[in-house]
């Protein structure tokens, strides 16, 4: 027998059609009792049995099938696909966005500067002194010797350069030379690394005057000499002023203010004012000397 007209609210239904009948016919013959039974009765039985016969309806809907079901659920994983894929994409403008601003305080302090954002993108495993590699090269006008730095300070700058990429070499590596000076007393030094601080991601300050001044607490920046680094880009602060072990001239021990051994992207710096004004002036005065008989 057919699973709707075996059921139980099917019979209800009928049962209810049938009472409708039946008063319908005894009222006939009587406007105001069938009115009354009609306001009364017979329209919520309508009402009933009209939800009876679409709960019947929905009875016989038949079930989707395996097909229809699978087809759903592809339709739903290929969405939740479309989701992450947005959702990893946000992430990505998020931290381009955060990056970019960074480097947008970086330019508006420094309005003469051509900075190019750059990504950390490798680790030299032969470099001990924290040298990293950058996504950007000499397709984007990067050169040997440019200075890299992020919004805290000085980090390095480019030793290396490719077509699409850029080695630098770190602030704490022996190989850096930076010429500085202390903002507070205007003693001027070279801050550079050394084997035995690298590790601790400190560097030292030499060369500087037997009656300098510095004392721990104090800001040491690039004094822009030599035209490789620009004036008063941030280095460190002094932690501690003694003599050289080897010299026994005073040196101070410095602290950057940014921690290479774990940026993750910088800014490189391809242009500024008075970038090369020395080392143009030498090869100048060269060509001229030259010239002479």
């Amino acid at each position: 027998m057919n699973k709707v007209t075996s059921g139980k609210g099917f019979k209800v239904l009928i049962t209810l059609i049938c009472i409708m009948l039946v008063l319908a016919l005894i009222t006939a013959g009587n406007s105001t009792v069938g009115g009354l039974v009609n306001g009364f009765l017979i329209a919520p039985l309508q009402r009933v049995a009209a939800d009876f016969t679409h709960s019947a309806g929905e009875a016989v809907t038949p079930p989707k099938s395996s097909e229809e079901l699978m087809k759903e659920n592809s339709e739903l994983e290929a969405e939740n696909r479309r989701l992450n894929d947005l959702l990893v994409e946000y992430y990505d403008l998020k931290k381009e966005n955060d990056e970019l601003y960074k480097f947008y305080n970086i330019k508006k302090n420094n309005e003469d500067f051509s900075v190019i954002p750059s990504t950390v993108i490798a680790r030299d495993p032969n470099e001990n002194f924290y040298g990293f590699i950058l996504d950007k090269g000499s397709a984007d006008n990067v050169e040997i010797n440019d200075p890299v730095m992020t919004e805290n300070g000085l980090v390095g700058y480019v030793s290396e350069v490719s077509l699409k990429s850029c080695k630098v070499t770190a602030l704490i590596s022996p190989a850096s030379q930076v010429g500085t000076v202390d903002k507070r007393t205007s003693d001027e030094g070279v801050v550079t690394g050394t084997p035995a601080l690298c590790d601790e991601g400190m560097a030292v300050m030499k060369n500087i005057p037997t009656t300098n001044s510095i004392r721990s607490g104090d800001i040491i920046v690039t004094s822009g000499y030599g035209g490789m680094y620009p004036a008063n880009l941030k280095i460190g602060t002094v932690t501690k002023v003694s003599l050289d072990d080897y010299t026994g001239m005073p040196s101070a021990l410095v602290k950057p203010f940014e921690d290479v051994r774990d940026i993750t992207s910088a800014a490189i710096i391809v242009d500024f004012s008075g970038k090369g004004e020395i080392q143009g002036f030498i090869e100048e005065s060269g060509k001229e000397s030259s010239k002479k008989p």
